[in-house]
């Protein structure tokens, strides 16, 4: 649906751009000196006019008042007017940078000087700026005194959007309607999305911010239709199966990210290969094969040190592990329980179980055994009693260290079978023997 919505939006542009881009001036009583223009048009008394000598590569363009007197001087294009102000391109164009955009008043007085490679007119008393950022173009959103709204970080996105691979496209004889666009295969991709009326109903109708799809890639808009992210992720999480604490995770190439689940901005850069769903407030997060712990700000809050994490439990606990040794910290990062362990579980109803010299025991948040490690196999805590074995034998195992016996280990059970398998070949071969030597009696 959004695809279509922008592939129709962009033809109804380009059709009504080059249906007026060569129109013919008409003689309007009491202005004669219109006359002297190829094209005019009427902003409630001031007019802009343009007199073009070669289509598409000579012509100027003035703002006049409603005598004809020239407001400014000559300029390659001016645009429509929205409120007070219009785009304008002057005349000297600098073929590196491509154009340079800006906007005046009606007293043709600049406004917004012209900086910039691309840009359109104000919507809602803010309009979106492209312009050069090292080897990117960037985007902004300004209001109508040239204030910098929101800045749109492409620095995140180092793959995506390069000047290099850019195409500027102007309509001739108005170099106001430019667009910027990265084209992939047959598929178009640009900075400053144009939404159909459809879609921008849908966006301003989200609590927050709005998720959407083009092409394989995510962008993020907010409610106030300003672009949050650029149609460049390649996965979201907007159902918080791997997010939380008003983060949200996000996944540019093969590294992830947290944006705002609000604002839609970006918390932290693209610099994380696995996460876990966060718990206490803190985010585990794995960077350069090293686990570590963020909180909601994207502040590292825990170092890159380990090779294992599980998440923090109500026990202010996280099992963690270097070298293949195991203990526990808190959210401070302090260390609560040494890393000596074979194994080491989460914390729950304040034990963990720990393996050491291949036996299993518990121990709660002080680092004391209340049960001693004499387990074979054994389970955390996950209810009130878990399941042991020893010597063989199953037992339901209480908190306190009573043990039920409830049958054997399923190594022994598995013994069992595999005798009782061999047993019943052997018999089998057995009988079926007697039954041989008993036929060949009876053929004697």
């Amino acid at each position: 649906m959004f695809q279509k919505a922008v592939s129709w939006s962009l033809f109804i542009w380009f059709f009504a751009t080059f249906n007026g881009a060569f129109c013919q001036s008409v003689s309007v009583p009491g202005k004669p000196w219109l006359s002297e223009y190829n094209v005019h048009k009427d902003y409630k008394g001031v007019y802009v006019v343009k007199k073009i000598t070669i289509p598409c590569r000579a012509y100027e363009t003035f703002l006049v008042d409603g005598n004809g007197k020239k407001l400014t001087p000559a300029y390659r294009d001016i645009g429509d007017f929205s409120g007070d102000l219009a785009e304008f391109v002057p005349m000297e164009l600098d073929a590196e940078k491509l154009g340079r955009h800006g906007f005046i008043n009606r007293r043709g007085e600049v406004v917004i000087p012209p900086i910039y490679v691309a840009t359109d007119k104000f919507y809602e008393g803010k309009t979106w700026v492209i312009y050069r950022s090292g080897k990117q173009y960037g985007l902004s959103y300004i209001d109508s005194t040239g204030k910098e709204i929101y800045k749109v970080p492409i620095q995140y996105f180092k793959k995506d959007f390069l000047i290099s691979a850019a195409k500027v496209d102007m309509v001739c004889n108005q170099d106001t309607r430019e667009d910027v666009l990265w084209w992939k295969g047959r598929n178009y991709f640009i900075l400053n999305w144009n939404f159909s009326p459809f879609i921008e109903k849908e966006v301003k109708s989200s609590k927050y911010i709005y998720h959407f799809l083009y092409e394989g890639k995510y962008g993020i808009i907010d409610n106030k239709m300003i672009l949050r992210v650029p149609v460049s992720l390649d996965d979201i999480d907007p159902e918080y199966k791997f997010s939380g604490q008003g983060m949200e995770r996000v996944r540019y190439g093969d590294k992830f990210g947290y944006l705002n689940v609000f604002t839609g901005e970006l918390i932290t850069d693209f610099l994380y290969t696995d996460t876990r769903k966060p718990t206490s407030g803190l985010f585990w997060v794995k960077k350069d094969n090293k686990w570590g712990c963020i909180d909601k700000t994207g502040k590292t809050r825990i170092p890159f040190l380990y090779d294992e994490a599980t998440g923090f439990t109500g026990e202010d606990r996280s099992a963690v592990a270097i070298n293949g040794k195991f203990g526990h910290i808190d959210k401070k990062g302090k260390i609560r329980t040494p890393l000596k362990y074979d194994f080491a579980s989460y914390y729950n109803r304040g034990i963990s179980m720990v393996r050491i010299d291949d036996k299993y025991g518990y121990i709660d948040i002080n680092n004391r055994y209340i049960i001693e490690p004499i387990y074979d196999e054994a389970l955390p805590f996950d209810k009130e009693t878990t399941v042991v074995e020893r010597l063989w034998l199953r037992f339901e195992l209480n908190m306190q260290g009573k043990e039920k016996f409830i049958g054997f280990s399923y190594k022994l059970n598995a013994i069992f079978i595999l005798i009782g398998l061999a047993l019943f070949i052997y018999a089998n071969s057995l009988i079926f023997k007697r039954m041989q030597i008993a036929k060949a009696k009876g053929k004697k």
